[in-house]
């Protein structure tokens, strides 16, 4: 049953830094399946540092992989207020053993301290609260004008935080949370993935992290070694090799690409059109990430251009392209 008033079924609590909000749309999409965001904005303007977000989905879906995506709950009741949440969740007549109540208030929400929220939705639930080992998670989400009572499904493991740390790298590699959200647009655990370009591996860790089935490659050897010491640190595996990522043959779930950008590397137009286009040949989907607009380009090799991200850095802005490559 869905909470009245409620868009959809499940809320997720979405957490992007600083301008990378777009990639975090688009990452929620892929992990859902929805179509859309459906995303309520906190404080009007989400692309300041830290600001949260909630979007809705018509499913449930585990988010441990996620880069930018929170939490999964699945929505019991809602209210304008704490009070009209609480008497929305005594009509449930809900009933849990060994549960616990988790209440997080976003700036400008005003009320009882968190505290005291607890107790109160505790008292509203049936059953016997466990603080220490609960079987049970329940999310209180306020913000301004509307109060949100969810199950917990699941959480994302921030594990990805740890590699950063790693011995090789190189300045314009991208952070691992834009390589793992870029991962996740294109392929899931068990998959097969292709990164033709790749550098020191930053990709790689994450999709093998992930459980993702992953080849690299890249015609600098001295690079594809760095990338195998790198993998080799964080006790993760990938295929490697040393090889021109145009003559690359197969077929491969998706392809991730991070294409030089002309400012600490050089940029050879021919060779970054060659690589796009031999990822739209091998792959399901292909998410690429340059400075220029390749929309067109991805379309002309006979790609659907699923999204694009804008993420500043710098005097620069780079793009990330999430496009599903032809069929056969």
């Amino acid at each position: 049953m869905i909470a009245e008033g409620a868009p959809l079924p499940y809320f997720y609590r979405l957490t992007p830094p600083t301008d990378q909000h777009e990639l975090a749309g688009l990452e929620f999409r892929a992990l859902t399946g929805d179509p859309e965001p459906r995303a309520r904005l906190r404080g009007g303007d989400y692309r300041t540092e830290g600001t949260e977000r909630i979007a809705w989905a018509r499913a449930g879906v585990d988010v441990a992989r996620a880069a930018y995506v929170g939490e999964c709950c699945r929505l019991l009741a809602m209210g304008a207020d704490l009070g009209g949440m609480l008497a929305a969740a005594r009509k449930l007549s809900l009933r849990m053993e060994r549960f616990r109540v988790h209440v997080r208030k976003m700036p400008g929400v005003g009320g009882p301290a968190s505290q005291e929220v607890e107790r109160l939705v505790a008292n509203a639930i049936t059953g016997h609260p466990d603080l220490t080992r609960p079987a049970i998670e329940i999310v209180v989400h306020a913000e301004p004008g509307r109060w949100l009572l969810g199950e917990l499904i699941s959480r994302a493991d921030r594990g990805w935080r740890g590699h950063e740390q790693r011995p090789h790298q190189y300045s314009s590699a991208l952070p691992p949370r834009i390589a793992r959200a870029m991962v996740n647009l294109v392929a899931a655990p068990g998959e097969t993935l292709i990164d033709p370009c790749c550098g020191v591996g930053t990709a790689l860790i994450e999709a093998a992290d992930m459980g993702v089935r992953a080849l690299g490659c890249d015609i600098n050897p001295r690079v594809v070694e760095q990338a195998a010491g790198n993998l080799c640190h964080h006790g993760l595996g990938a295929a490697l090799v040393c090889a021109d990522g145009r003559d690359l043959r197969g077929r491969f779930d998706g392809a991730v690409l991070d294409l030089p950008y002309g400012q600490s590397s050089l940029r050879d137009e021919e060779v970054c059109r060659g690589l796009v286009e031999r990822a739209v040949q091998i792959a399901r989907l292909v998410a690429v990430v340059t400075v220029g607009d390749m929309g067109d380009a991805l379309t002309a090799m006979g790609a659907q251009l699923l999204g694009i991200a804008e993420l500043p850095k710098g005097g620069i802005v780079r793009r990330v392209h999430w496009a599903r490559a032809r069929a056969g």
